[in-house]
């Protein structure tokens, strides 16, 4: 698909959500706090005094980041942030709610621990990919000034070049096709009612297998690893399904949510939010159905999914919403219930749970040799009550189910036995309290 320019400058006074940004702000909530953080562990002690300056270094060269988020009367905007960006200590729970005040306005943060470095993101800023970027951007400026190492450039983004326009860009505008027949609706689908109290702590559950291990299982099946492990989150809930509801006719659709990063299919290179979300599952209604048969939907729903003109459809249903005259002029006081209503019926309703897989993570050398560990964790939400954010690096990959649940680990159980019994073995940790 050829490619169409895109005008951006660096942000000065009002700076306009990107598209997929504009749900975040209106939606945020307690059991809805629309972040996620990214880490790197390494083999040095990290000093705070030297990640501060990384910090300061990295605003300077992605000044798209240096901003804040405000609330106008027609819309939430970001404008530029002239103050001291925090670093703050690491605590036990990932992927909170954020104080935006606490933080000095910052729509991220830097956070750190004895040898971890970590990004954690209000998803109004940037998607996966665009955290990753920062995230590696940071730490090759921190092992720079720690004198620990030198990434030499590598046609990525680094350090002494001016940011590209092309980097603040909001490609959605670009591609918005009124032409195009706009995406259509959805039926609700399953959720999982979980068992017990809930608390605003996202607990985590992580499980590590080895890479090769987990590759050799999804290949056997003509699989990649992100379409096995989609089709055994399936499983799990037909399984969990199954148990509420006897009566096979009143079963509902089971479908998950799966972002897919759009840089791959369009090639915009943007740090702003550049995602769509494939919706792929099963119908129990019409039966049970075993692990091979999910894996032949899920194989079939994605390879759709990623077709540029169902994409495009998309973006055609979402930009069109912005764009029109009713939700353009209507004050942010009704935008907000009704953005609330959209995210609800477009969004949380229409699906079961949401993975996210980044992948396997390939670091330039020699920040590869300093990096020992990588993470990844997802806000849960309220409706769907677990999440699962998968990455790899080295020879590991990195499963982190998210949850709000106190007690319930239902699915996490679930999901792990299905693996230890196809013969991957798992090393599963939690920051959950022993009752």
């Amino acid at each position: 698909m050829m490619r169409r320019a895109i005008r951006s400058h660096t942000p000065e006074g009002f700076i306009a959500l990107d598209n997929s940004a504009l749900i975040y702000p209106p939606t945020e909530a307690a059991f809805n706090t629309n972040t996620f953080r990214l880490s790197m562990d390494l083999k040095v002690t990290v000093h705070k005094e030297i990640l501060r300056q990384a910090a300061q270094d990295l605003l300077v060269r992605c000044p798209y980041a240096k901003v804040r988020l405000k609330k106008g009367f027609f819309w939430y905007y970001l404008t530029p942030n002239d103050a001291e960006l925090p670093i703050w200590d690491e605590g036990s729970y990932p992927a909170g709610r954020f104080d935006f005040k606490l933080n000095n306005h910052y729509l991220f943060k830097v956070i750190h621990g004895p040898h971890r470095i970590a990004i954690e993101c209000f998803h109004a800023l940037t998607d996966g990919s665009g955290a990753l970027a920062y995230l590696t951007l940071l730490v090759e400026r921190y092992v720079s000034l720690a004198a620990i190492a030198e990434v030499p450039p590598n046609g990525r983004l680094r350090y002494g070049e001016r940011p590209k326009a092309c980097e603040f860009s909001d490609p959605f505008q670009a591609l918005y096709d009124k032409r195009v027949r706009p995406f259509g609706t959805i039926s609700r689908a399953y959720h999982y009612s979980a068992v017990g109290s809930r608390s605003e702590s996202v607990k985590v559950i992580r499980a590590q297998v080895r890479l090769d291990e987990i590759k050799g299982r999804a290949q056997a099946r003509r699989l990649t690893v992100g379409e096995y492990l989609s089709s055994i989150f399936l499983l799990s809930l037909q399984t969990l399904q199954q148990g509420e509801v006897a009566n096979q006719s009143r079963r509902r659709p089971i479908r998950l949510s799966v972002p897919i990063n759009l840089r791959k299919v369009f090639g915009y290179e943007t740090m702003r939010n550049f995602t769509l979300f494939a919706l792929v599952g099963i119908d129990p209604a019409l039966g049970s159905y075993s692990f091979d048969e999910i894996a032949h939907h899920v194989r079939l729903g994605m390879a759709l999914a990623v077709e540029p003109k169902q994409l495009l459809s998309q973006i055609r249903r979402n930009v069109a919403g912005e764009r029109s005259r009713a939700l353009r002029y209507a004050p942010t006081l009704l935008k907000n219930p009704l953005f609330k209503l959209l995210s609800d019926t477009l969004g949380d309703q229409q699906y079961s749970g949401v993975i996210s897989n980044l992948g396997a993570v390939s670091l330039p050398e020699p920040l590869s040799a300093v990096v020992t560990a990588m993470d990844f964790h997802l806000s849960p939400g309220l409706l769907n009550p677990v999440s699962i954010a998968v990455v790899g690096y080295a020879d590991t990959l990195t499963i982190n189910f998210t949850s709000y649940n106190d007690y319930d680990t239902a699915l996490e159980r679930l999901f792990c036995t299905f693996l230890v019994e196809d013969g991957v073995g798992v090393s599963v940790a939690s920051n959950r309290q022993e009752r």
